[in-house]
């Protein structure tokens, strides 16, 4: 029989895919230790990530959570869930009040009351806030302060980045949880988990936008001077290179899938001229002979095409400008070679593959771009789990009626 331990820091990426966990602890230098994984595939469960069959997912949660428990020798009782989908919105927002009390010190009341007036916004019945990240306080003109309390001044002002879902969407998580039996420590849009995992804090102050390139869906963010500027999910990803594989090879979706992952290139200087690979062919007939520089043709018109179409969106949304420091790529498509070339062309500006680090243990077979959530995912759990007044009690239930500025530095802390 397996150990049940409460100190286990679980991971859950809820795929378009694949569903993937991960079970971690810290080893003796404070660094993530993972003790097993598991990786179920969703079998059409989960659809631009907005889940359309409940127990194609069921099925896929309970597979993959069974395979890392058998791995580590351990039990589960609880996760941080990592969600996506293109139902994602975010909102930037400016609240202002006046600096209460006689000797206009900052305190927690007056974080509390300029957050509550930047929340004050529309938002539609059918959709709740995921997540609020202060970006920002101005005291009395005085700009870009991460933390103003006991600092003296009249007028108080705070920038916030607001992300909200469909309740719906959360609901159906939720569902899929209780019917597995998992307690639900959090929930963590995946693009801040997998920023979590590969963007670095010099990179987020001057600037960075990164791309997480999946199987259905594309994430996005934007981190301008420290603080998350915008998210996105775009209904793009790996799938359109497989389709466009599978019509220029007269191939099914599951050989074109296996030739992008074991051939798949986008720029000819990592391939030979006389490389060939061979290309099963339909009804019986004998596999045919194809240059692999040819693969190239038909995979970087559709990878241009994707990248300059975010370009184009994030170019008219005005945050082209706030990327400065350059783009990070991760998911599994970033390990397409020449993928980086191709991107400093579309966007003229520097590139490099986010790769996740400062683990140990099964560290080798997670510190890729295709488990960035995962990653991301167990350090938003160890800072939950390890930050004083903001642990999880051994019920499975976040304590989080610690006070509000406690909260408050939490964030701070977690994102930037």
């Amino acid at each position: 029989m397996k150990a049940r331990r409460d100190d286990l820091i679980v991971g859950l990426d809820i795929g378009s895919s694949k569903v993937r966990v991960a079970i971690s602890e810290l080893d003796e230098y404070g660094n993530i230790f993972i003790l097993g994984i598991g990786t179920a595939e969703t079998k059409g469960g989960i659809r631009g990530g907005v889940i359309i069959n409940l127990e194609s997912v069921v099925t896929a949660i309970n597979q993959a959570v069974e395979d890392a428990e058998i791995q580590a020798g351990r039990e589960i009782s609880g996760v941080f869930v990592g969600i996506s989908g293109t139902h994602i919105d975010t909102i930037n927002s400016k609240g202002v009040v006046a600096i209460s009390g006689p000797d206009k010190e900052i305190n927690e009341n007056d974080i509390n009351r300029v957050i509550e007036a930047a929340k004050a916004v529309a938002i539609p019945m059918d959709r709740e806030i995921l997540h609020i990240v202060p970006q920002n306080f101005t005291v009395d003109g005085q700009q870009n302060i991460r933390m103003p309390i006991g600092m003296v001044g009249t007028r108080l002002e705070c920038l916030i980045h607001m992300i909200t879902t469909p309740i719906s969407s959360i609901q159906n998580v939720v569902k899929c949880l209780d019917r597995c039996n998992i307690e639900i420590y959090d929930i963590v849009l995946q693009n801040l988990a997998a920023s979590r995992a590969v963007i670095e804090d010099d990179e987020k102050e001057i600037g960075v936008l990164m791309l997480d390139i999946g199987a259905e869906t594309i994430k996005i963010s934007i981190y301008h001077r420290g603080a998350p500027y915008f998210h996105s999910i775009y209904p793009l990803g790996g799938y359109l290179i497989t389709n466009d594989i599978a019509a220029g090879l007269k191939v099914s979706l599951v050989t074109a899938e296996k030739i992008k992952l074991a051939y798949g290139v986008t720029d000819f200087e990592y391939v030979n001229k006389d490389e060939t690979i061979q290309i099963p062919s339909v009804g019986g007939r004998k596999p045919m002979l194809f240059a692999r520089e040819n693969l190239v043709h038909i995979i970087r018109p559709r990878v241009e095409e994707i990248l300059a179409f975010i370009k184009q969106d994030i170019t008219e949304l005005g945050f082209l400008d706030k990327i400065q420091g350059g783009i990070v790529l991760t998911g599994g498509t970033a390990l397409l070679p020449g993928i980086v070339e191709v991107c400093q062309e579309v966007f003229d500006i520097q590139t490099r593959v986010g790769l996740p680090k400062n683990l140990s243990g099964l560290s080798d077979q997670v510190s890729n771009p295709d488990y960035t959530v995962i990653n991301g995912l167990l350090r938003w759990g160890l800072e939950r789990i390890n930050r004083e007044g903001d642990a999880l009690n051994r019920n499975g239930k976040d304590d989080r009626g610690k006070g509000f500025l406690k909260n408050l530095k939490k964030i701070f802390n977690e994102l930037f």
